[in-house]
Protein backbone atom coordinates (compact mmCIF):
# COMPACT_ATOMS: atom_id res chain seq x y z
CA UNK A 1 0.00 0.00 0.00
CA UNK A 2 3.03 2.35 0.70
CA UNK A 3 2.82 4.57 3.58
CA UNK A 4 -0.80 6.22 4.97
CA UNK A 5 -0.05 7.48 8.22
CA UNK A 6 -3.37 7.88 10.38
CA UNK A 7 -3.34 11.65 11.76
CA UNK A 8 -3.82 9.81 15.30
CA UNK A 9 -6.12 10.47 17.46
CA UNK A 10 -8.36 12.00 14.91
CA UNK A 11 -9.93 10.69 11.98
CA UNK A 12 -7.55 11.65 9.29
CA UNK A 13 -4.69 10.18 6.92
CA UNK A 14 -1.74 11.65 5.47
CA UNK A 15 -0.42 10.26 2.09
CA UNK A 16 3.15 11.21 2.20
CA UNK A 17 3.81 9.95 -1.61
CA UNK A 18 1.27 12.83 -2.90
CA UNK A 19 1.31 15.20 0.32
CA UNK A 20 -2.42 14.72 0.57
CA UNK A 21 -4.24 15.08 3.61
CA UNK A 22 -7.73 13.09 3.34
CA UNK A 23 -10.80 13.08 5.84
CA UNK A 24 -14.49 12.55 4.74
CA UNK A 25 -17.86 12.79 5.88
CA UNK A 26 -18.05 16.33 7.41
CA UNK A 27 -21.56 16.77 7.62
CA UNK A 28 -21.72 20.37 7.92
CA UNK A 29 -25.23 22.01 8.88
CA UNK A 30 -26.18 18.70 10.73
CA UNK A 31 -28.12 20.16 13.83
CA UNK A 32 -30.44 22.53 11.74
CA UNK A 33 -31.40 20.19 9.31
CA UNK A 34 -32.79 18.04 12.41
CA UNK A 35 -34.57 20.60 14.12
CA UNK A 36 -36.44 21.29 11.07
CA UNK A 37 -37.03 17.41 9.73
CA UNK A 38 -37.15 15.97 13.31
CA UNK A 39 -37.89 18.72 15.84
CA UNK A 40 -34.29 17.91 17.55
CA UNK A 41 -32.53 21.02 19.65
CA UNK A 42 -29.22 19.99 18.96
CA UNK A 43 -26.78 22.78 20.33
CA UNK A 44 -24.63 24.09 17.24
CA UNK A 45 -21.40 22.86 18.48
CA UNK A 46 -20.30 20.40 15.71
CA UNK A 47 -18.53 22.62 13.19
CA UNK A 48 -16.50 24.80 16.49
CA UNK A 49 -15.32 21.43 17.35
CA UNK A 50 -14.21 19.98 13.77
CA UNK A 51 -12.59 23.34 13.13
CA UNK A 52 -10.51 22.55 16.65
CA UNK A 53 -9.93 19.21 15.30
CA UNK A 54 -8.85 20.54 11.59
CA UNK A 55 -6.44 22.77 13.53
CA UNK A 56 -5.45 20.50 15.32
CA UNK A 57 -4.13 18.22 12.59
CA UNK A 58 -2.51 20.78 10.71
CA UNK A 59 -0.10 21.30 13.92
CA UNK A 60 1.03 17.57 13.40
CA UNK A 61 0.65 17.42 9.12
CA UNK A 62 1.94 20.12 6.79
CA UNK A 63 0.10 18.88 3.37
CA UNK A 64 0.28 21.03 0.33
CA UNK A 65 -2.65 19.09 -0.67
CA UNK A 66 -6.32 17.86 1.28
CA UNK A 67 -8.44 15.94 0.08
CA UNK A 68 -12.55 16.22 1.43
CA UNK A 69 -13.61 13.08 0.25
CA UNK A 70 -17.34 13.66 0.40
CA UNK A 71 -20.51 15.00 2.26
CA UNK A 72 -19.30 18.38 3.48
CA UNK A 73 -22.64 19.33 3.93
CA UNK A 74 -25.53 17.53 5.40
CA UNK A 75 -28.35 18.46 3.52
CA UNK A 76 -29.68 16.80 0.69
CA UNK A 77 -32.13 18.50 -1.38
CA UNK A 78 -31.52 22.01 -1.09
CA UNK A 79 -28.59 24.08 1.21
CA UNK A 80 -29.61 26.17 4.07
CA UNK A 81 -28.38 29.36 5.16
CA UNK A 82 -26.61 28.32 8.02
CA UNK A 83 -24.80 25.13 6.39
CA UNK A 84 -23.45 27.57 3.35
CA UNK A 85 -22.27 29.57 6.00
CA UNK A 86 -20.44 26.74 7.63
CA UNK A 87 -19.36 25.28 4.35
CA UNK A 88 -17.98 28.90 3.49
CA UNK A 89 -15.63 28.94 6.73
CA UNK A 90 -14.40 26.13 6.20
CA UNK A 91 -13.39 26.86 2.69
CA UNK A 92 -12.21 30.09 3.46
CA UNK A 93 -9.71 28.57 6.09
CA UNK A 94 -8.75 25.46 3.90
CA UNK A 95 -7.63 28.03 0.87
CA UNK A 96 -5.32 29.42 3.26
CA UNK A 97 -3.89 26.85 4.42
CA UNK A 98 -3.14 24.57 1.17
CA UNK A 99 -2.32 24.79 -2.18
CA UNK A 100 -4.85 22.54 -3.27
CA UNK A 101 -8.18 21.66 -2.33
CA UNK A 102 -9.69 18.94 -3.73
CA UNK A 103 -13.83 18.20 -3.15
CA UNK A 104 -14.98 14.76 -3.74
CA UNK A 105 -18.59 14.96 -4.11
CA UNK A 106 -20.87 13.22 -1.77
CA UNK A 107 -24.19 12.04 -2.09
CA UNK A 108 -25.18 14.80 0.45
CA UNK A 109 -23.63 17.47 -1.64
CA UNK A 110 -26.05 18.24 -4.11
CA UNK A 111 -25.89 22.08 -4.43
CA UNK A 112 -22.74 22.67 -3.06
CA UNK A 113 -20.85 23.97 -6.51
CA UNK A 114 -23.36 27.13 -5.42
CA UNK A 115 -20.86 27.40 -2.86
CA UNK A 116 -17.38 25.93 -4.04
CA UNK A 117 -17.53 28.20 -6.74
CA UNK A 118 -16.84 31.24 -4.90
CA UNK A 119 -13.49 29.53 -3.60
CA UNK A 120 -10.12 28.26 -4.94
CA UNK A 121 -11.58 24.48 -4.59
CA UNK A 122 -11.93 21.88 -7.17
CA UNK A 123 -15.55 20.08 -7.18
CA UNK A 124 -15.07 16.39 -8.37
CA UNK A 125 -16.30 13.36 -8.68
CA UNK A 126 -13.51 11.54 -8.15
CA UNK A 127 -9.65 12.03 -7.95
CA UNK A 128 -7.10 9.78 -9.16
CA UNK A 129 -3.49 10.53 -8.12
CA UNK A 130 -0.63 7.90 -9.42
CA UNK A 131 -1.87 5.00 -7.08
CA UNK A 132 -4.38 7.00 -5.29
CA UNK A 133 -7.93 6.97 -6.14
CA UNK A 134 -10.58 8.66 -4.02
CA UNK A 135 -14.45 8.45 -4.30
CA UNK A 136 -16.90 8.96 -1.75
CA UNK A 137 -18.32 5.37 -2.15
CA UNK A 138 -21.97 5.99 -2.33
CA UNK A 139 -21.79 4.24 -5.67
CA UNK A 140 -19.79 2.31 -8.12
CA UNK A 141 -18.45 4.86 -10.74
CA UNK A 142 -17.90 3.84 -14.23
CA UNK A 143 -14.53 2.09 -14.73
CA UNK A 144 -14.26 1.55 -11.16
CA UNK A 145 -12.23 -1.49 -11.03
CA UNK A 146 -9.77 -0.35 -13.37
CA UNK A 147 -8.89 2.85 -11.06
CA UNK A 148 -5.79 2.86 -8.71
CA UNK A 149 -4.06 0.43 -6.49
CA UNK A 150 -5.12 2.23 -3.22
CA UNK A 151 -8.94 3.01 -3.29
CA UNK A 152 -10.16 5.70 -0.15
CA UNK A 153 -13.30 5.93 0.58
CA UNK A 154 -16.08 7.24 3.16
CA UNK A 155 -19.49 6.94 3.15
CA UNK A 156 -20.00 4.03 5.63
CA UNK A 157 -19.36 6.22 8.57
CA UNK A 158 -17.61 2.57 10.19
CA UNK A 159 -17.85 2.00 14.15
CA UNK A 160 -17.73 -1.01 15.88
CA UNK A 161 -20.22 -1.63 18.61
CA UNK A 162 -18.92 -3.57 21.62
CA UNK A 163 -20.49 -4.59 25.00
CA UNK A 164 -18.94 -4.24 28.78
CA UNK A 165 -19.95 -7.00 31.01
CA UNK A 166 -23.92 -5.35 32.15
CA UNK A 167 -24.89 -5.21 28.09
CA UNK A 168 -23.98 -1.16 27.72
CA UNK A 169 -23.28 -0.38 24.35
CA UNK A 170 -20.55 1.40 23.16
CA UNK A 171 -20.21 2.51 19.85
CA UNK A 172 -16.64 3.28 18.58
CA UNK A 173 -15.26 4.99 15.54
CA UNK A 174 -12.94 2.85 13.76
CA UNK A 175 -10.86 3.13 10.19
CA UNK A 176 -11.03 0.03 8.15
CA UNK A 177 -8.03 -1.00 6.05
CA UNK A 178 -6.92 -4.30 3.39
CA UNK A 179 -6.99 -5.94 0.63
CA UNK A 180 -10.19 -6.01 -1.85
CA UNK A 181 -11.41 -9.21 -3.63
CA UNK A 182 -9.57 -7.62 -6.47
CA UNK A 183 -5.91 -7.44 -5.43
CA UNK A 184 -5.79 -3.64 -4.61
CA UNK A 185 -5.96 -2.15 -1.26
CA UNK A 186 -8.89 0.00 0.23
CA UNK A 187 -9.30 2.81 3.61
CA UNK A 188 -12.72 3.67 4.60
CA UNK A 189 -12.28 6.68 6.78
CA UNK A 190 -14.47 7.12 9.67
CA UNK A 191 -17.03 10.33 9.64
CA UNK A 192 -15.15 13.56 10.51
CA UNK A 193 -18.40 14.91 11.98
CA UNK A 194 -19.26 14.06 15.79
CA UNK A 195 -23.24 13.64 15.49
CA UNK A 196 -23.51 11.65 12.08
CA UNK A 197 -24.34 8.06 13.59
CA UNK A 198 -21.60 5.64 12.32
CA UNK A 199 -22.50 1.79 10.62
CA UNK A 200 -21.85 -0.78 13.15
CA UNK A 201 -20.02 -2.47 11.09
CA UNK A 202 -19.14 -5.75 13.22
CA UNK A 203 -23.11 -6.41 13.90
CA UNK A 204 -24.20 -5.64 9.74
CA UNK A 205 -24.54 -8.48 7.34
CA UNK A 206 -22.13 -7.75 4.73
CA UNK A 207 -25.15 -7.21 2.43
CA UNK A 208 -26.47 -4.13 4.29
CA UNK A 209 -23.27 -2.39 4.82
CA UNK A 210 -24.12 1.03 3.09
CA UNK A 211 -21.22 1.40 0.27
CA UNK A 212 -21.70 -0.59 -2.80
CA UNK A 213 -18.06 -0.89 -3.39
CA UNK A 214 -17.56 -2.68 0.43
CA UNK A 215 -20.69 -5.18 -0.43
CA UNK A 216 -19.34 -5.99 -4.15
CA UNK A 217 -15.52 -5.50 -4.01
CA UNK A 218 -14.37 -6.40 -0.45
CA UNK A 219 -14.52 -9.55 1.91
CA UNK A 220 -15.02 -6.61 4.97
CA UNK A 221 -14.41 -9.34 7.73
CA UNK A 222 -10.82 -9.44 6.31
CA UNK A 223 -10.34 -6.25 7.08
CA UNK A 224 -8.09 -4.14 9.64
CA UNK A 225 -9.92 -2.56 12.59
CA UNK A 226 -8.24 0.63 14.42
CA UNK A 227 -10.28 2.69 16.79
CA UNK A 228 -9.83 6.37 16.22
CA UNK A 229 -10.92 9.62 17.66
CA UNK A 230 -9.88 12.15 20.71
CA UNK A 231 -12.41 10.19 22.98
CA UNK A 232 -11.18 6.83 22.61
CA UNK A 233 -8.12 7.28 21.04
CA UNK A 234 -5.89 5.07 18.60
CA UNK A 235 -6.65 1.01 19.34
CA UNK A 236 -5.44 -2.28 16.76
CA UNK A 237 -8.23 -4.30 16.81
CA UNK A 238 -8.56 -7.76 15.46
CA UNK A 239 -10.01 -8.42 12.20
CA UNK A 240 -13.64 -7.47 11.28
CA UNK A 241 -14.75 -10.80 11.25
CA UNK A 242 -13.51 -11.66 14.79
CA UNK A 243 -14.98 -8.90 15.98
CA UNK A 244 -18.52 -9.88 15.24
CA UNK A 245 -20.97 -11.06 17.71
CA UNK A 246 -18.61 -9.60 20.57
CA UNK A 247 -20.74 -8.85 23.46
Amino acid sequence: MGVVELVAPYPAIYIPEIDTLAISDLHLGYEGVMAEEAGLMIPKTQFKKEMQALREIEKRVKARRIVLNGDIKHEFSSTSYHESREVSDMLEHLQQEYEEVIIVKGNHDNFIARITSRYRVKLVEEFLDGRYYFVHGHEIPEGFALKGEVVVIGHEHPAIALYDDVGAKEKIPCILYGDMLDGRKIIVLPAFSILAQGSEVNMIPREELLSPILRQYVDVDSLNVMSVGPDVGCISFPKLGLLRGVH
